[in-house]
């Protein structure tokens, strides 16, 4: 009796067992057993074939499985498979004859979902086996000395330059014959001197396919060349065991949980995943991999990023800094000034919102795309919306879709999500219902066992506890400013400037006055000053105002907390560089040493700005771009001497201090000047939702739960221009930060939800 087979389930668990512990031979004694019990499964066909023709790599024990699921039903997937494996064996007739059948029944079986582009794929791979095969022997038999001419379409290739004529006098001369050398008698071979040799540095890198093709268009060997080129392109595009990017990607901390889990998608589950890591563990990372894998091993020509609107401009900017891949968004102007045009470009980022409108849905729908990237994925969970039909009719080879929070209110999400994924891995609703479904709470699984086992086939979910993540506390202060009186009458005097300029002045512009009221006299001066046209009695009075605040509440309280433990390091973030400068100025008068890091800077210099703070120097003031990409567990704490009004921003400040490496407690000052925008916006974050004891990136799912299509800061900028007074406004934000409330208690029943469906099962 086989020890590992008792019963079929056990079995079938048995192999997956061994499957993932790489004993394949194990493995196929067990799946081995249950085909010959259930000769005609389908699926354990195809099983012990994809077991044996990949990890096993033996195509020969590979052939009769796959012959009896031909029998059972022709595929001209398996035809394909078959002409493969008639070339390893080397019967080129039966490989192009099952070729042959498989491009025949393809034209057939559209219906069973393949792209074109796939099936053309897969095709062509059969077919440039058969032509290197070909190839290969036609080489060996002319280096063995076989006199048949080549194939009429090989001839004009010169094996060799041709011998020069010999001269009348040189055939006159004829040359010495050797003797002939006796049985066993022993020739003395002249020695040869050795070559020298020389230590030369290599690089391996992707081959450039565009420089190699049009090397090509000169005929001769180079043809031939182009055969073993494409069979290694093919070979690269079959092998994930080494990842291509991780070479090519910069600013990133790669860990090894995103690294495999990006192995596993490429290899297992080809491309189509949901990838569903707890808050904070970067899925974002994970997704700009396989995209940078995809592009580099050619498989992927054109990428679709859909994302909710708030995020678009943060995708955009972290494929492009970390991965290296110009992503145009529909914040761009082309969008707008030519729409058509636009959604040809090869890598978008776009709002799911905006392509999903009349406008726009047909545009997306109708064009194909080598792979689509959703962000926030639960928002496709109810197939009556149209973010699920644009993503169900988009038509799409490679898929990720990328949420923390799978499931809201009940399974039936799920199925949802894993339809776009894989349609048919849970057949139909109904039976799902009936076989994964508590009857009387569609909240919870039945059949528990199974439904894991099916998801494990689509579903990457690392959680902290497995990855051992363990980060040390965080505490938040806060510092609410009295104002001095010229402060105050600058500010509210922009206030009113802005409520009385509201429809007639653009929107970006008066929220950037009210942005930088909340920063520094500097910074709004600056920007008034550069309003030539259309100056005014009022703006002339606001930049004198702004020019003789003197010194503010904001810096009075930054010059406390800087000369309190002078030597202990602490980052200094702003959001504008004329407050850098100010902030600068006022550490000089009071002979504080500081290192600087602005986005201006070379990088050269912003290198050498961090190494001065971590090796010599005990304070950094930083503008927003030292909030990417920048890793500072050296240091400790943090002071929001202004705030940025998207509290996903200041979760991206605090990152860069509390995140893996960190060993000590992580100090947040945040100072914020009474009656403020920036004063309301931090009461809501800190009292209402309690944001800075919050796992950094669970903000961005839960303003998802928001229900806003809009940015958090036009939210917040059209509170403060449509108030009257700040009884009003305070009003207002009271009821923001209720909304926010309601949004964190959904997004915690959601999280907790998932924690129970899907447990730890489904880890790299």
């Amino acid at each position: 009796m086989d020890p590992y087979y008792k019963d079929p389930e056990e079995s079938f668990r048995n192999y997956q067992k061994f499957r993932k512990r790489n004993e394949h031979e194990k493995a196929y004694r067990c799946l081995e057993r249950l085909v010959n019990q259930f000769p005609d499964d389908m699926e354990l066909l195809e099983e012990i074939v994809a077991l044996t023709m990949g990890p096993m790599e033996d195509p020969k024990l590979a052939k009769p499985w796959l012959m009896r699921r031909i029998k059972l039903a022709s595929c001209w997937r398996d035809y394909a498979l078959l002409s493969e494996i008639e070339v390893v064996s080397g019967n080129l007739a039966k490989a192009k004859e099952n070729l042959a059948i498989a491009t025949k029944l393809q034209k057939r079986q559209r219906f069973l979902m393949d792209s074109p582009q796939e099936a053309k794929t897969v095709l062509d791979r059969a077919r440039y086996l058969i032509r290197l095969q070909e190839h290969n022997r036609w080489v060996m038999r002319v280096s063995s000395g076989d006199k048949l001419l080549p194939p009429a379409n090989e001839r004009r290739i010169p094996l060799s330059p041709k011998a020069p004529k010999r001269t009348k006098v040189a055939q006159r001369k004829k040359e010495p014959q050797p003797e002939k050398a006796e049985p066993h008698a022993t020739s003395v071979t002249p020695a040869i001197p050795a070559a020298p040799l020389y230590r030369v540095a290599v690089r391996c890198a992707p081959p450039d396919f565009q420089a190699m093709s049009a090397m090509v268009q000169n005929g001769g060997m180079l043809e031939e060349s182009q055969l073993r080129v494409e069979y290694a392109y093919l070979d690269i595009q079959s092998a994930f065991d080494d990842l291509l990017c991780l070479n090519e990607i910069k600013g990133v901390e790669r860990y090894w949980y995103q690294i495999e889990s990006a192995k596993k998608t490429l290899k297992y589950f080809h491309g189509r995943v949901l990838l569903c890591d707890e808050v904070g563990l970067g899925k974002t990372i994970e997704a700009g991999i396989l995209m940078k894998e995809y592009l580099l091993r050619g498989m992927v020509k054109n990428i679709l990023i859909l994302t909710p609107a708030p995020l678009v401009s943060q995708w955009q900017e972290e494929m492009a800094e970390k991965f290296d891949i110009a992503f145009i968004t529909t914040d761009d102007s082309l969008f707008s000034a030519d729409p058509d045009r636009f959604w040809r470009h090869p890598f978008i980022v776009a709002s799911i919102h905006t392509a999903k409108s009349s406008k726009h849905f047909s545009h997306v729908a109708g064009n194909f795309y080598d792979l689509v990237v959703v962000d926030e994925a639960h928002h496709l969970r109810n197939r009556n919306t149209l973010n699920w039909k644009l993503v169900n009719e988009i038509k799409k080879r490679f898929i990720f879709l990328l949420t923390a929070t799978p499931v809201q209110n009940h399974l039936i999400e799920l199925f949802n999500l894993i339809t776009l994924l894989k349609p048919g891995q849970f057949k139909t609703e109904r039976l799902f219902r009936q076989e994964y479904v508590q009857r009387g709470d569609a909240r919870k699984p039945a059949n528990k066992d199974k439904l894991r086992e099916l998801l494990r086939d689509v579903m990457i979910r690392n959680t902290r506890s497995v990855i051992d993540l363990k980060l040390p506390r965080r505490f938040a202060v806060t510092r609410r400013l009295e104002a001095n009186a010229v402060e105050r009458e600058l500010y509210n005097g922009i206030t009113d400037f802005v409520r009385a300029q509201s429809d007639s002045l653009p929107a970006p512009f008066l929220q950037l006055l009210l942005r930088e009221a909340g920063s520094s006299p500097s910074a709004l001066r600056a920007t008034l000053l550069r309003r030539q046209a259309g100056r005014s009695q009022t703006v002339d009075r606001l930049t004198d105002l702004a020019e003789r605040v003197g010194e503010t509440a904001r810096e009075k309280a930054l010059l406390e907390i800087l000369l309190k433990n002078p030597e202990d390091k602490k980052v200094v973030f702003t959001q504008y560089l004329k407050s850098l400068d100010a902030i600068a100025s006022l550490l000089k008068r009071h002979g504080l040493r500081f290192a600087e890091f602005r986005g201006d800077l070379p990088a050269r210099e912003k290198e050498e700005a961090i190494r001065q703070f971590r090796e010599d120097l005990p304070i950094l003031l930083s503008t927003e771009s030292g909030g990417e990409g920048r890793n500072l567990q050296f240091c400790n704490t943090l002071v929001n001497f202004d705030l940025p009004w998207n509290p996903m921003r200041i979760e991206q400040r605090i990152g860069r201090l509390h995140r893996i490496g960190q060993t000590r407690d992580v100090f947040i000052f945040n100072l914020s000047v009474r009656d403020t925008i920036e004063d309301h916006i931090l009461q809501i974050l800190e009292n209402k939702i309690n944001m800075f004891e919050m796992v950094i990136g669970e903000i961005e799912p839960l303003l998802g739960y928001l229900g806003e299509e809009r940015e958090f800061e036009d939210i917040v900028t059209e509170i403060w221009v449509r108030s009257q007074n700040q009884e009003e406004a305070r009003f207002r934000f009271e009821a923001l930060g209720e909304d926010l409330v309601k949004a964190k208690s959904t997004y915690l029943k959601s999280k907790e939800l998932d924690r129970e469906i899907f447990g730890e099962d489904y880890e790299v």
